[in-house]
């Protein structure tokens, strides 16, 4: 196990308004799409999942009551996927005090295809990585989950208002390694019915042997 403590952050406070339904709570065989994720991450390497989610979630939060991840629920929900991170990495700071050399790393929490395995090969990666962002790639695509060391926690309350996550590199002095894998499930997500579907039929035998 890594000395170097590693933190997940899942943005799950959106309201699934394009699904229709809530989708984290969605069956994919004997699990949900937000169970299936937090097995995903919940090997030694990852010392924590942290999940933000919206004040007034009450199936969202009953859910998880069994599961080992720290559930936040602020008292104002996040607007956006940065303000949810913000709230996340300052509970991360007060709880855990993480050194600068330590990482975080950002999945949103419609990604349920994601095996153990691939993220722990991922996570392993990330121990040998020089730089402070990494990112996998499908095909020259960006998919996640998304590392960053501790250090650049504080950056993200620097970004303007209207500037994503992604401005850290988008706009700055600052080249993320981008990690070819070989694995388009760094891709998948779920925003409509028709997604889901896709997955269901796509996914079929892994989802049923898991």
């Amino acid at each position: 196990m890594t000395t170097r403590r590693l933190f997940a952050i899942v943005p799950a406070a959106g309201r699934s308004r394009r699904m229709g339904t809530h989708k984290l709570l969605l069956r994919l065989g004997t699990e949900t799409v937000i169970q299936r994720l937090v097995r995903g991450l919940s090997g030694e390497r990852i010392t924590k999942t942290v999940i933000v989610a919206r004040r007034d979630d009450e199936r969202f939060k009953n859910h998880l009551a069994d599961l080992q991840v720290d559930l936040l629920q602020p008292e104002t929900d996040p607007p956006d996927m940065k303000s949810s991170v913000q709230y996340a990495l300052r509970h991360i700071e007060a709880h855990y005090r993480p050194a600068d050399d330590e990482g975080w790393l950002l999945i949103p929490a419609d990604h349920p295809v994601l095996e153990p395995s691939v993220i722990d090969e991922l996570c392993q990666a990330w121990e040998h990585c020089p730089a402070a962002v990494m990112i996998p790639t499908y095909q020259n695509r960006k998919g996640h989950p998304t590392f960053f060391r501790w250090s650049l926690a504080g950056e993200i309350f620097k970004l303007p208002e209207e500037q994503g996550i992604n401005a850290l590199w988008q706009s700055r002095d600052l080249a993320p390694h981008l990690l070819e894998c070989n694995v388009p499930e760094i891709l998948v997500d779920l925003d409509t019915p028709a997604d889901f579907d896709a997955l269901k039929k796509k996914y079929h035998t892994q989802i049923e042997n898991d």
